[in-house]
């Protein structure tokens, strides 16, 4: 996936994704009532939404020619953390199930 196709998809269902993943792990927004989450994960994924939006009208087309090599080492590096993490994760319950 491109660096543009992130933000592509940051204008939309992204958004919302990004904004939950980072809410969940803050213990203040662990506090608020499910009325108060709901409405700050829409402001929150409202902006990232915007801010992806504005940076693909305004951000000329050399610059992610420039920066796509680097993005494609930090998306490799990305994909292959959580996919270890999902690989430990089903590992220790198949090795569970088995010792059973």
């Amino acid at each position: 996936m491109e660096l543009y196709e992130v933000f592509v998809w940051l204008t939309g269902f992204g958004a919302t994704v990004v904004a939950s993943y980072f809410a969940e792990r803050y213990w203040r927004f662990q506090a608020l009532n499910s009325e108060m989450k709901r409405l700050w994960k829409t402001v929150v994924a409202s902006v990232i939404a915007i801010i992806a939006f504005l940076t693909i009208e305004y951000v000329p087309a050399e610059f992610w020619s420039a920066v796509a090599p680097y993005w494609k080492l930090v998306f490799g590096v990305i994909v292959a953390n959580y996919g270890t993490e999902v690989f430990h994760f089903f590992d220790r319950k198949l090795a569970k199930s088995v010792k059973e």
